[in-house]
């Protein structure tokens, strides 16, 4: 049996190898550690106008600075305190190498926020945000603020305000699928079970969850609403049952079966009606991600070793989309259809997380881990969310550049999934 086979039956057939770890205590606690920052971020400065504001100040300096594409400035290190825009002295700013400031006033349960250029002296952008008057609800703002300030500048939407998924494991050595914060703040346990879960992804809307559930020894497919609670299986076939995602419209699932004796891709509506058979192959056929392009992803050792090809969301040939490394797995699309994460492996290097470009076939090799895998892509396409292999998670940008750990529950966390950005 080839070394992909015995890698893919063990992954889904046998119970995942997790430490016995405890479940931390529920709390807006940051989780996240920069560990290599980008020498290419745009200096900005922050100015509250009111002291009670200074929680938001914190938040949504943090985020700015995890994003690795700004070096926030605040308190002594502005250079002047404005209450607008119109005030600044651009020769003060100019020396001091910020060019962009952003003034904040809070008034009641309202924040409002200016975005603007201090050598032009001009608003570039200005929004009033509404909050919940506690600690979450001031969080949230302080993360759409963030939003609002990334793509003001950078003319992408942020992802501070999004979610992120994971499985992790309890000291009752029960499974838990934890959603949090992007920054790892606020993790809540949605589901815990004594079987495995695995491959949780997001719907479109954000509003549910797909993943792998081996419940009452029964492999299936569930689909979790997260604001109801309600869970309904999509599919509960003779065999494997994995590796769900979700149509660009979120009215379909594509995942892996094997009820007709290899594994294969089908496809479902997310009721499980309508249930088709995508390929047809002796080899393994697994780890679909469905497209915005009308294609789907899948890893397959079609051709010897496990490689990703493409093939129509309808079925048909498939083609070979990788073509560096010895082994690739673990597809993960952007949600601007622009690139493919991966998990590599290339000779004496062992496993890492890939990026390639889906226009011109350039990969680019992100990390070097040694056990790195799926990866999932932020909702603005800029991060990758991913498993060391060792029980942790790391973010890192799809240009390299930034680096960090993100913490969640306990002490070994797998299957991470990255919201898509939801307004």
């Amino acid at each position: 049996m080839s070394q992909f086979r015995v890698k893919y039956f063990k992954q889904w057939l046998l119970l995942m190898i997790f430490s016995l770890v405890a479940i931390m205590p529920v709390s807006a606690q940051v989780k996240l550690e920069i560990v290599k920052a980008s020498s290419n971020a745009y200096p900005i400065a922050l100015v509250d106008q009111a002291t009670n504001s200074q929680p938001f100040l914190t938040v949504i300096s943090n985020d700015l600075q995890r994003s690795g594409r700004f070096i926030p400035k605040t308190g002594l290190a502005v250079p002047q305190q404005l209450t607008s825009v119109a005030q600044a002295d651009s020769g003060i700013w100019r020396a001091a190498g910020i060019n962009f400031i952003v003034i904040m006033t809070q008034k009641g349960n309202m924040l409002q926020v200016d975005v603007g250029d201090t050598f032009s002296r001009t608003v570039r952008a200005s929004r009033q945000f509404q909050y919940v008057n506690d600690e979450k609800g001031e969080r949230l703002v302080a993360h759409k603020v963030a939003d609002f300030i990334y793509e003001t500048i950078l003319g992408v939407p942020g992802s501070f305000s999004s979610k992120v998924a994971y499985v992790s494991r309890n000291n009752n050595r029960n499974f838990s699928l934890v959603v949090a914060d992007a920054d790892g703040a606020y993790p809540q346990v949605i589901l815990e079970s004594p079987e495995p879960i695995l491959s949780p992804t997001w719907s479109p809307d954000g509003r549910k969850i797909a993943y792998a559930s081996f419940e009452k020894k029964r492999n299936q497919i569930v689909v979790q609403d997260l604001y109801s609670g309600q869970r309904h299986v999509v599919i509960s076939e003779p065999g494997i049952n994995s590796a769900p995602t979700w149509s660009p419209d979120g009215t379909k699932l594509a995942f892996t079966l094997s009820k007709d004796g290899s594994p294969e891709i089908y496809r479902a509506n997310i009721d499980g009606s309508d249930l088709r058979r995508l390929t047809n192959h002796p080899g393994i056929d697994t780890e679909p991600a469905w497209g915005r392009d009308g294609m789907i992803y899948f890893t397959s050792d079609r051709g010897g070793s496990p490689q990703i090809y493409k093939m129509s969301e309808n079925g048909g040939p498939a083609v070979r989309v990788s073509n560096t490394g010895n082994y690739n797995a673990n597809a993960s699309l952007s949600a601007d259809g622009k690139q493919l994460a991966m998990m590599q492996r290339l000779p004496g290097q062992g496993f890492g997380i890939a990026v390639m470009d889906l226009t011109t076939g350039e990969v680019k090799r992100l990390t070097n881990g040694g056990k790195d895998e799926a990866p999932s892509f932020s909702g603005n396409s800029h991060m990758i969310l991913y498993s060391d292999g060792r029980g942790g998670l790391k973010i890192i940008s799809t240009d390299g550049n930034v680096e960090q750990r993100f913490y969640g529950i306990g002490a070994d966390v797998r299957k991470p999934s990255w919201s898509p950005n939801v307004r």
